[in-house]
Order: structure tokens, then C-alpha cells, then sequence
């Protein structure tokens, strides 16, 4: 039961927010992997309705650069974008009692 933060930081406004984007993810499936990824992200002031892809072994928060490195120092871990996510989101598949 880890939380991964990817380096993507993809330049883009969200909403109102102009800033470098990553995602915040849990490597568990289900309900488990959500209360984890939840928890964190509320500890990082991020309200939980912000999660993308709810259900979905996709399901995330996307983060500014400065909420990733303060992730970094709660203890998330870091990950690359690309391959090493989607390793994560095929393991949590795999695993899903309903893999959509």
C-alpha cells in the first residue's frame, strides 16, 4: 500500500489554476486504494471531490508541482509518467473486482 507521485508536469490551466500538473495515485484497487488515496490527498489539503476517475483503477488527483513536492516530503513516492504508471494501473486491473 504505497502513494505514487509521477513527474509528469504537464504545463496547463485547470479551471482557474495555471500551473505544472502530476498525478497522485494509490497502488491498490478498489474502495482500499481510494480511502488511501483520499486520506492523503486530505492531508495535502486537496478536497476530495477533486479525484479524477472515481472507481476506475485510474482514479487519481492531478497536483500542482508544489503540492507533488510536498507529497514527496509526506513520503508519496516518486514515480515516472508513462510506463511506470501504467504498470501501477494494470496491476490495480488486474486485481479489480470490476476492471473497467
Amino acid at each position: 500500500m504505497v502513494i505514487y507521485v509521477d513527474d509528469m508536469q504537464l504545463a496547463a490551466r485547470v479551471g482557474p489554476v495555471d500551473g505544472v500538473w502530476s498525478h497522485l495515485l494509490s497502488d491498490l484497487p478498489g474502495a482500499a486504494g481510494r480511502a488511501e488515496l483520499v486520506a492523503f490527498a486530505e492531508r495535502l489539503g486537496i478536497d476530495p471531490r477533486w479525484i479524477q476517475n472515481e472507481g476506475t483503477p485510474t482514479e487519481h488527483f492531478d497536483v500542482t508541482e508544489p503540492t507533488r513536492q510536498r507529497a514527496l516530503a509526506l513520503g508519496a513516492t516518486p514515480v515516472r509518467y508513462g510506463r511506470e504508471v501504467a504498470r501501477i494501473t494494470m496491476a490495480k486491473r488486474a486485481t479489480s473486482p470490476d476492471p473497467t
